[in-house]
């Protein structure tokens, strides 16, 4: 965003201050504010009181626990300081919900980039029981923060036609008209690093799986995968491969990944990977069984950035643009995922089209030029709202 919006536009940065040892935020040409977490000098005893008076602050306004453990007094501050200077406050993720009022008269556009509202919803229904009630009713406060946003801020923006569907739902025409859809971009392979070559598929054929392991949506995705899919796919291509890639597997992710390799190691767990990208050339499908999540899957984006063809859950195609069976292929059931992948593996020619209408797709729809005029039309329209409207 800072990227797209620095040619165009005068920008500070208003950002958490790192923490000992870590650089600073990526700004390009926006001047830089950093804000304490918390605010007092204690610390990560500090840091802890400010988060516990937070969460009490949500809790009293009837605002998610996301809001509160975001809280920043020193943040509060700063953004009070600034806002009247500015044309425009952009407030990124509903977390800051609490910080809306801040900004004082100056107009807001609020970046959710996702519905963290239906997240949690997803979420709720494929987590572990005793969790459920408690993520059923955050999502219930993050869709009225969202909702609330919608009505208070100037504009409001999500990354997918999907998650824009979810949250403008129930709200009055005019309220549904300031949320707009504004797309990630992803250029073909990897953006601003050279691109890599997608070359031949690799012998023995190798699927690939990549993203934040750490993320339970990702971490839910490739258990469920590796436990329901991946045994009938195993013996019906013994000599098929499948890679694992991304940061912060949890322990029981590392144990189901030896457990369906087996004393083949067909399954191969690379944690932290300097390049993702490398571990999608030369794969023959590149996998997506998200089954919970919202948001854009950015390893979609990723494959097809690398000319990878993509077989997804109808969860996660639905995230994006592409359209089933042309740019990408669904399979909900275990069964259905077996068979689909099965069927591409035997068809090379079936990949080059998928890979093909898939990069297709990344260029007419997730290209800078196509999302920085989004980003910018956003911009100008909410920067227009009247002061205090």
């Amino acid at each position: 965003m800072l990227e797209l919006l620095g040619p165009e536009h005068r920008v500070t940065l208003l950002t958490p201050r790192p923490a000992p040892g870590q650089p600073p935020p990526p700004h390009g040409s926006a001047a830089v504010v950093t804000y304490r977490r918390a605010s007092g000098p204690l610390g990560a005893v500090s840091d802890l009181l400010g988060a516990v008076t937070g969460l009490a602050r949500a809790a009293a306004r009837g605002l998610p626990v996301q809001s509160g453990w975001f809280f920043s007094a020193d943040l509060r501050r700063q953004l009070r300081r600034l806002a009247p200077g500015a044309d425009l406050v952009v407030l990124q993720l509903v977390r800051l919900a609490a910080h809306r009022a801040d900004a004082g008269a100056t107009p807001v556009l609020v970046d959710l980039i996702d519905d963290l509202a239906l997240n949690f919803a997803r979420r709720a229904a494929v987590d572990r029981w005793w969790l459920r009630p408690a993520l059923a009713w955050e999502a219930r406060l993050l869709a009225r923060a969202q909702r609330r946003l919608a009505r208070q801020a100037a504009g409001v923006l999500l990354v997918s036609d999907r998650d824009r569907r979810e949250t403008i739902r129930g709200l009055p025409a005019n309220l549904a008209g300031r949320v707009r859809t504004v797309t990630l971009a992803v250029e073909p392979g990897g953006g601003v690093a050279e691109p890599l070559p997608a070359g031949p598929v690799v012998e023995p054929p190798v699927l690939a799986f990549t993203g934040n392991l750490g993320y339970f949506v990702n971490d839910d995705a490739i258990s469920w995968w590796l436990r329901d899919v991946w045994p009938a796919l195993a013996a019906r291509h013994p000599e098929l491969k499948l890679v694992v890639a991304g940061d912060r597997p949890r322990p029981g992710l590392r144990r189901a990944v030896a457990m369906a390799g087996g004393e083949t190691g067909a399954v191969t767990l690379i944690e932290s990977p300097p390049d993702m990208r490398r571990q999608l050339v030369g794969a023959a499908v590149a996998l997506a069984p998200m089954r919970c999540g919202s948001g854009v899957p950015v390893k979609v984006l990723e494959a097809w950035a690398q000319g990878v063809p993509v077989v997804a859950s109808p969860w996660a195609a639905a995230g994006t643009t592409g359209v089933p069976g042309e740019d990408l292929l669904v399979a909900s059931s275990p069964r259905q995922w077996a068979e689909v992948l099965s069927g591409l593996l035997q068809d090379p020619a079936a990949r080059r089209r998928l890979a093909a209408s898939g990069r297709r797709r990344l260029l007419a729809d997730y290209s800078r030029q196509a999302v920085k005029a989004q980003l910018l039309a956003a911009v100008a329209a909410a920067a227009a709202a009247p002061r205090g409207g």
